[in-house]
């Protein structure tokens, strides 16, 4: 074990910066910049360095780690270390075998330094700390070289050093001290960089602390959430001054923090004539081809103005709006053409055009995965929302039917499909509640969005996502670790989180065999794809159990028992949950686990409700106990049955609490285990037929005490 002796030790700034060519938008959001922020702490702390906090900053040229306060020395500690036996470390005549002059020369001390503890060669050894400043050549040379995460690397120069983009400067600072340091073909220094229309370009940095003002007298906003504030603050000064507000877009927020060191804003107009587009086109086409903010009035209505962030600080914004006009109205031209030719031609007419579509290598085309969601979405929907059944059909039918229109086979539109869809719907007649369902059906599109409002949206969304597990499961695209490239787990999300939105109850073995149906081809593997994709959701259900803090011993009694229901296993873990925390509750699941432990271990516990219960002969019991138990056992368990229908988990666990003196006494008064198999065999399946009224529930068993 080793101790650390701490002592008050002077303090200074590090400093790393790496200076890059211009960095992918997305190369470093926020949420990298807090992880390094934690690598590089918790590499500090393993190196016994003591420091006061650790920010990392990125821009478009440029990431920077600062260390503030770091201790000039490494902390001295105590290494204790332990060694063979001494039974193994001597000879009969006392001197060390070679197995105790091995751990000496490990050690690096001498024998009588050497003491018994437990029996063991021990050696406590102080050592003391390093300097500081001949560590951070390895410390920087780690997070320069093993803790990024980029998407994807380059190399540029002989060496073959890979990073984001090619090096250009590093400065390393340890107060007012240049680290000796390289990377690459680039030796460190303390030259920076300032903004690229700042004259003079270069600038040295005296010391680390001085840093951060020397880039800001230099146009360079070195730290990512201030210019995230003034870009909000500048966006909504600007549309105030137009009468409206900017669309919010945390999304492109974050990107246009990532294009400019020095950023300002500037308005331009949008020809009123593109105003009768879409909303969705003119905000996408801002977004995706230009990364310009819309603007809004109070009402929502789009406002004839645009917000564009740039990295001109020199520059007028009078000077530079025409081109920011010139070139989004090329891209509005572009889109309102494709729209009036897309709305010329009803959906109705696309929708044998899929058949030319594939959908998925192996899976057919998009037509047959429109029949596919037709007869689905009218089973799903005399389940779920009877009476919907002919809302579904038309709805289902025209689902697919945009993904061949002009608009959203471009690439910068292809997030617009179903939204596009129901666009043309609407506007060529189809009753509002499919059209509404066509742009429904692919929500939610990640955690916390928004989730279908109207039912037959909900109905589509739900068969289109068992539609594509199941076919991506059967064709052998599963996801493995962290690779996902069909996007199954956020499938499963959707179809648990819209499940629990409206608390639908339905049968997901039910379900997954209608799915299944759907493809011809897999017919002879139908029940190892439903298992599978069961599984798979069940994993889902662990991690949404996990998110309302239900604790993993008891989604393991849940899920470790039959369940079909999503909405009910929902409801059993916040029953249990809630009963968990009231007094008698360890007494009455003991008592439970005793009936369960005692049965065989191979006993399935993964039984349907409608499944038979063993047989008992009451001619074999001995003790009024066993009659008593088996009369309480035959009356709860209609009781049980009735109320887990109905819902009442509570009341279900209080039924078998009743019966908790009863077993209690039973397994007091009777041998389970009789020497007489008949017997036995007799009284281990009234304790079956108890443990399945109780399983109806939960495996108890499996909580921990």
């Amino acid at each position: 074990m080793n101790s650390v002796k701490q002592k008050d030790q002077l303090k200074k700034d590090a400093l790393l910066e790496i200076g890059c060519e211009e960095l992918p938008t997305d190369y470093m959001p926020a949420r990298e910049q807090a992880r390094l922020s934690l690598k590089t702490e918790g590499l500090l702390k393993n190196k016994g360095l003591v420091f006061d906090n650790v920010k990392v900053h990125a821009t478009p040229r440029r990431i920077i780690f600062l260390i503030k306060g770091l201790a000039e020395d490494q902390t001295s500690f105590t290494r204790e270390l332990s060694g063979p036996k001494q039974s193994i470390a001597y000879l009969p005549d006392g001197t060390l075998s070679p197995a105790g002059q091995g751990f000496l020369r490990k050690a690096g001390v001498r024998p009588e330094e050497i003491s018994i503890q437990d029996d063991r060669l021990f050696v406590r050894l102080e050592e003391k700390g390093r300097p500081t400043q001949v560590l951070l050549p390895e410390i920087f040379s780690e997070l320069i070289r093993e803790k990024f995460d980029f998407p994807k690397t380059m190399r540029w120069e002989a060496s073959g050093a890979r990073f984001a983009r090619p090096v250009r400067w590093i400065i390393t600072l340890f107060g007012t001290e240049v680290i000796p340091f390289h990377f690459a073909d680039v030796e460190a220094g303390r030259i920076t960089r300032l903004h690229p229309r700042h004259r003079p370009q270069q600038a040295e940095v005296p010391s680390a602390s001085e840093h951060e003002n020397i880039l800001r007298q230099g146009r360079v906003i070195c730290s990512n959430e201030e210019r995230l504030i003034a870009i909000q603050k500048a966006l909504e000064a600007e549309a105030r001054r137009l009468g409206g507000c900017p669309v919010k877009d945390s999304g492109l927020l974050e990107t246009v923090a990532m294009m400019a060191e020095f950023p300002g804003v500037l308005s331009g107009s949008i020809s009123k004539n593109f105003l009768d587009l879409p909303r969705e086109i003119i905000i996408t086409t801002l977004r995706e081809h230009q990364r310009y903010f819309a603007i809004e009035d109070e009402s929502g209505k789009l406002l004839p103005f645009f917000l564009a962030v740039h990295d001109n600080p020199l520059a007028a914004p009078d000077t530079m709006r025409p081109g920011f006009e010139r070139v989004l109205e090329a891209r509005l031209k572009d889109a309102e053409f494709f729209y009036n030719q897309d709305i010329k031609n009803p959906l109705e007419q696309k929708v044998s055009d899929l058949e030319r579509v594939l959908w998925i290598k192996g899976l057919g085309s998009l037509l047959d995965k429109t029949q596919r969601l037709e007869n689905l979405c009218v089973r799903l929907a005399e389940k779920l929302e009877p009476g919907q059944e002919q809302n579904v059909q038309p709805a289902a039918h025209l689902s697919k039917a945009d993904l061949i229109s002009l608009v959203v086979q471009e690439k910068e539109f292809s997030s617009l499909q179903g939204i596009m869809g129901t666009c043309y719907a609407l506007a060529q007649g189809v009753p509002e509640s499919a059209a509404l369902a066509i742009r429904e059906q692919y929500l939610p599109r990640w955690s916390d969005d928004n989730l279908p409002a109207t039912p037959v949206g909900r109905v589509l969304a739900l068969a289109d996502k068992f539609d594509h597990i199941i076919g991506c499961w059967g064709a052998g695209f599963i996801p493995t670790g962290t690779k996902d490239p069909y996007a199954l787990r956020r499938a499963a999300q959707g179809i648990i989180a819209i499940t629990l939105d409206v608390g639908y109850h339905y049968s997901l073995n039910e379900v997954l065999k209608l799915s299944v149906q759907g493809f011809n081809s897999f017919s002879e593997k139908a029940e190892e794809i439903k298992t599978g994709v069961k599984i798979y959701i069940q994993g889902r259900m662990e991690s949404e159990l996990a998110r309302r803090n239900i604790k993993p011993d008891l989604i393991q009694a849940l899920l470790g028992v039959w369940w079909d229901d999503i909405t009910v296993l929902v409801q059993k873990a916040e029953t249990l949950h809630a009963l968990r925390s009231e007094p008698g509750f360890t007494e009455k699941i003991i008592t439970f686990s005793r009936v369960v432990n005692i049965l065989p271990k191979d006993t399935f516990r993964n039984l349907s409700p409608g499944q038979e219960e063993k047989e008992v002969d009451t001619r074999l019991f001995s003790h009024e106990t066993e009659n008593k138990l088996q009369a309480a056992c035959q009356k709860a368990g209609k009781e049980i049955t009735d109320l887990s229908r109905a819902g009442n988990f509570r009341a279900c666990f209080e039924c078998l609490a009743e019966m908790k003196p009863l077993i209690d006494r039973f397994f007091n008064d009777v041998l389970v285990m009789d020497e007489n198999e008949k017997i036995r065999r007799n009284r281990l399946n009234l304790l079956s037929n108890l443990a399945r009224q109780i399983w109806i529930l939960a495996d108890f068993s499996r909580l921990a005490a």
